[in-house]
């Protein structure tokens, strides 16, 4: 289902420009914590692994397959103190697979609720063949872009979707009903909207992707 298409919103440009300081450091390592669906780290196999959960699903309803087909996993902080570190970010996977290569990259990665768009920032991606032996493969597609992003605390608590515009033909593809599943400490913050213009302390946010990626 779609979302109406208004004109979306960015995330402060001064985030996006700290962030890519040290982009290249946080690509290597591919674990994940605190999610909406299980408990304990995430591996980029486990992700996979959800994949072919998904194309196993797909293939029930379309035995012939689909155009594409998604996966995410949210990255909550650890504690109050690293979530007002990071400026009351979350950090969000976002593993896609489709039947044509010319989709990928993603266009963008957004929120929306109540049909306004906010569009997140994304920290970096890599794009991997799947393995011809997998359903995955023959369901969904032999091409995939993982992409790690960061995202609004508030806007990830929120009553919406998380949604994707593909390079080409499919705009609004749903990745998530929101909202997600926020620790307790999130949650009491009556305010968890980060400041205008605000950036996460760099080596506070540094030390959490290393050390769940």
């Amino acid at each position: 289902m779609s979302m109406p298409r208004l004109m979306p919103r960015r995330l402060p440009r001064l985030l996006l420009v700290a962030l890519t300081l040290f982009l290249a450091a946080a690509a290597e390592a591919q674990t994940l914590t605190q999610r909406p669906v299980s408990q304990g780290a995430v591996t980029a196999a486990e992700m996979t692994e959800r994949l072919e959960k998904s194309a196993l699903r797909t293939k029930e309803q379309a035995p012939k397959g689909a155009a594409r087909g998604s996966s995410v996993d949210f990255c909550w902080p650890a504690s109050a103190e690293e979530y007002r570190a990071i400026g009351k970010y979350v950090l969000v996977l976002v593993s896609v697979v489709t039947q044509d290569a010319a989709e990928l990259p993603l266009r963008r990665v957004y929120v929306t609720v109540n049909g306004e768009q906010t569009e997140l920032v994304r920290l970096s991606s890599q794009r991997s063949d799947v393995s011809r032996k997998s359903t995955t493969y023959s369901i969904l597609g032999p091409f995939r872009e993982d992409g790690f992003y960061v995202a609004p605390a508030g806007l990830m608590m929120s009553d919406g979707y998380l949604q994707a515009d593909f390079a080409i033909r499919r705009t609004g593809f749903n990745l998530y009903k929101l909202p997600g599943t926020p620790p307790d400490f999130v949650k009491a913050d009556n305010n968890p909207v980060p400041a205008r213009d605000a950036t996460p302390d760099m080596p506070a946010l540094k030390a959490l992707l290393k050390r769940e990626y």
